[in-house]
């Protein structure tokens, strides 16, 4: 049996053949891309959302320092929407605060625990942290209440107390209730500091309430099976059910044990997961069936291809770059595969999809004699950079300034 508990996902395919690329190039932009993992232990809001509440922070912060209630009231939601964060005259702010938080806002309540919480613009002092969240969420504060919920649920500067935490929590929507569940669940198993029974607690209470498949607890489970004895039996058992309910991140994940399960009878219902998942539009399922397909036989590989090569026709991204790097990495690549696979990784490339831009021009720059397939490699830098692509964003700053336009221009051109 393959060993969850050992899975990581699969690097991309081309990726994998990437890496010996002669291209310094190359070399340079897939080590650049190991220094990208940044684990993040304090919770981040969206960009919009920050920006939004950075800006109502600074408009009303003058206003809240000369004491008008109003203002300090606004600044309290702008700092609970920001999360734990230090700012120009915290420590001014705690006082005001906390005057607001007595007068019966749950806003200032649950900023003020933010403050202690973290220690922005003072101590810390988790204890009393939880005492204003609880405060805060007695009022009718949900986000106050959650936040108390996890200090209760983790200990976190208080004694724990589970049935307190679940209290504070059955005032939450239960979408809401079950992601904070989840949250709890995975503090639990923090590196070091593991507790695998209560982290289980937690998640399957969460998992109870998700009715639609749609909380992201299947890397939960991988996490917890890891720890514990037969740790792959009971997570089959766990994601089959989530999968069920159409869990795409639990799908993929089975899919993949019986993927390396090695027989043709587990390949195929491999591939079934998958074509579930694909219908989700997740990319890591067509690039499981781009692998199935190298090593399945007819009918199922004939299945398998017909599938991706309607969904290529049709435009999917993913699609063309499963047949391409099958076509151009297969054990039998030939010229005419090559060809082939070039005309699907250009396919997803033009359809704007910053991943196979970025691939693409990798591949371009490792054939050192064509000038021109440089040109375009560099315009597909820029492309996948103006995609959001960190790495392609790196490489092209080798190369020097090229507008998007330009680089767009030089795709139409190549195209004709």
């Amino acid at each position: 049996m393959v060993s969850f508990s050992k899975f990581q996902a699969a690097p991309p395919m081309l990726s994998q053949r990437l890496r010996r690329a002669p291209s310094t190039l190359v070399r340079t932009a897939f080590a650049f891309g190991l220094g990208l993992a940044i684990a993040l232990t304090i919770p981040v809001p969206p960009p919009a959302l920050a920006a939004g509440a950075e800006t109502m922070l600074r408009q009303n912060l003058p206003a809240a320092l000369r004491g008008d209630r109003v203002a300090v009231r606004e600044v309290a939601r702008a700092i609970v929407r920001i999360g734990p964060r230090s700012f120009k005259a915290a420590a001014q702010m705690r006082p005001l605060l906390r005057s607001e938080a007595l007068q019966g806002s749950s806003a200032a309540a649950n900023a003020y625990g933010i403050l202690l919480q973290y220690g922005i613009g003072g101590p810390k002092n988790p204890k009393e942290a939880a005492s204003w969240y609880a405060k805060g969420g007695a009022s009718g504060n949900l986000s106050a209440s959650k936040n108390a919920a996890l200090a209760y649920a983790l200990g976190w500067g208080v004694q724990r107390n589970t049935k307190r935490a679940n209290q504070l929590l059955a005032k939450v929507p239960s979408d809401q209730r079950s992601r904070k569940m989840l949250e709890i669940s995975k503090a639990l198993m923090h590196p070091g500091r593991e507790e695998p029974e209560l982290a289980l607690y937690w998640l399957e209470r969460a998992v109870s309430l998700d009715k639609n498949g749609q909380l992201n607890a299947a890397g939960a489970y991988r996490k917890l099976a890891g720890s514990m004895e037969n740790g792959d039996e009971k997570l089959l058992e766990w994601l089959q059910p989530l999968a069920e309910k159409g869990n795409v991140r639990a799908t993929i994940f089975l899919a993949r044990h019986y993927e390396e399960s090695g027989t043709e009878p587990a390949r195929a219902k491999a591939a079934d997961l998958y074509f579930q998942a694909a219908a989700a539009a997740d990319p890591d399922a067509y690039e499981g069936l781009g692998r199935l397909l190298t090593v399945t036989q007819p009918p199922l590989s004939d299945r398998i291809m017909t599938f991706l090569e309607d969904k290529a026709q049709a435009g999917v991204a993913s699609a063309n770059l499963a047949l391409g790097t099958h076509y151009l990495f297969g054990a039998t690549a030939t010229g005419e595969m090559r060809e082939k696979g070039m005309a699907h990784l250009e396919a997803a490339a033009r359809a704007g999809d910053p991943e196979t831009q970025y691939r693409l021009a990798l591949i371009l720059l490792g054939d050192a004699s064509d000038s021109k397939q440089h040109d375009l490699a560099r315009a597909y830098l820029v492309l996948s950079a103006a995609g959001g692509n960190k790495l392609a964003a790196q490489a092209a700053k080798q190369f020097g300034p090229l507008t998007v336009a330009d680089a767009r221009e030089i795709v139409e051109t190549a195209r004709n």
